[in-house]
């Protein structure tokens, strides 16, 4: 699983989790991620996801989608990934579920039933 930590230019911040095969992110409000400034574009970038791989692309924006401070066409996404799109941070974080489950059940076992 991963999540978006979107920081907003003025500093207000929300989780945006990557629940869909392809994400789009832009102003228009038909966007998954939907980014309120004139200098990102209707439609800016997209994230494809391919069992555990997530890419990113840009789409052919004016100003540019950016990973780690470089200016990408596509990039394989890893975990801790800061993406800049017009002022907008994003953090890209990954969860693996099955080390989630495990380490769940573990708990489980080692201290029992909670009744």
């Amino acid at each position: 699983m991963a999540l978006l930590i979107l920081m907003t230019p003025k500093g207000q911040t929300t989780q945006v989790p990557v629940t869909e095969p392809e994400m789009t992110i832009g102003r228009a409000e038909h966007n998954h991620v939907v980014l309120a400034s004139q200098r990102v574009s209707r439609f800016h970038a997209a994230l494809a996801t391919d069992g555990p791989v997530v890419t990113i692309r840009d789409l052919g924006s004016r100003n540019g989608t950016f990973v780690n401070g470089r200016r990408i066409e596509m990039q394989i996404l890893v975990n801790g990934d800061n993406i800049d799109i017009a002022g907008y941070w994003i953090r890209f974080l990954t969860f693996d579920q099955e080390r989630i489950a495990d380490e769940a059940m573990e708990l489980i076992t080692e201290r029992g039933p909670l009744v």
